[in-house]
């Protein structure tokens, strides 16, 4: 009998896997698109501050 992967360990190991196809294949958009995640991520934790900042 072939065991079957588990499903909460099949979906990261899924996108890990597309991550590393997509950086292999399009480094300079790879790069475009960590960047922008990476702003983002910085803009929630800036407004996440002020909102805090701002309570009481």
């Amino acid at each position: 009998m072939v065991p079957t992967p588990k499903p909460r360990r099949f979906l990261p190991i899924l996108l890990l896997i597309c991550a590393f196809f997509f950086i292999v294949r399009e480094p300079a958009k790879a790069a475009v698109a960590a960047t922008n995640a990476m702003h983002g991520i910085g803009t929630v934790a800036d407004a996440l501050i002020t909102f805090a900042s701002n309570l009481g």
